[in-house]
């Protein structure tokens, strides 16, 4: 539905390489992607650095052809697409963000990093003020989903929607992690029919401007 809403380029990251092949191959089984493509053509992020290239150009291409639909892009939160690359105008009308990306608990980097954090506050050095390990592990998490959904939003002129699909969200603590800019236009739907009426209307309004 939202492939078909969003018009020419449409952005979905995922928490995890993981998590993302796990969905990609659920829709497989389903039919899903079948019906993803025939609105807009698929191009999935790669693990192997050495063809990301010809899968982003790939996508650019059928954004830019004036006799396509635009193209989906499926990546990850911290990936080379959700951080380095440029999604203006055309190339990202859309964001998706299909969970929150913490860091894996059990990375003995981030074990180690939280252990710490936690030592360094319980030591109270006067003068020095450090964030918890829980709350640095948070942070790694919205840190991650504002670089991707930066990705739609490049310059003044520049239009998107972003579509935040983890019920967490719906907490004010956890919109509170999100970009100032973002915030105040942060609405919550209990049903898919009036995110429908209300994109439809945002894509109308902002191809008049």
């Amino acid at each position: 539905n939202l492939s078909c809403l969003v018009p020419h380029g449409l952005l979905v990251f995922f928490p995890s390489f993981p998590s993302m092949e796990k969905t990609l191959e659920f829709w497989r089984a389903t039919g899903h992607t079948n019906r993803i493509e025939k609105l807009k053509p698929m191009f999935v992020e790669p693990t192997e650095k050495g063809t990301f290239n010809e899968v982003i150009d790939g996508y650019y291409t059928k954004v830019n052809d004036p006799r396509s639909k635009g193209g989906a892009f499926f990546g990850v939160c911290r990936g080379k697409a959700s951080e380095g690359l440029d999604f203006a105008d055309m190339f990202g009308r859309g964001v998706i963000i299909t969970g929150l990306p913490f860091p894996p608990k059990k990375d003995p980097r981030v074990v180690l990093k939280m252990q710490f954090l936690d030592e360094m506050n319980q030591k109270n050095s006067v003068g020095q003020k450090y964030l918890s390990g829980q709350d640095w592990y948070r942070q790694q998490a919205f840190r991650a989903v504002n670089q991707a959904i930066g990705r739609v939003i490049r310059h003044k002129e520049d239009y998107g929607a972003i579509f935040l699909c983890d019920q967490r969200f719906k907490n004010a603590d956890t919109r509170a992690m999100l970009p100032s800019w973002v915030r105040s236009y942060v609405r919550l739907y209990d049903t898919f029919g009036n995110v429908v009426r209300d994109v439809s209307q945002f894509f109308r309004t902002a191809q008049k401007m």
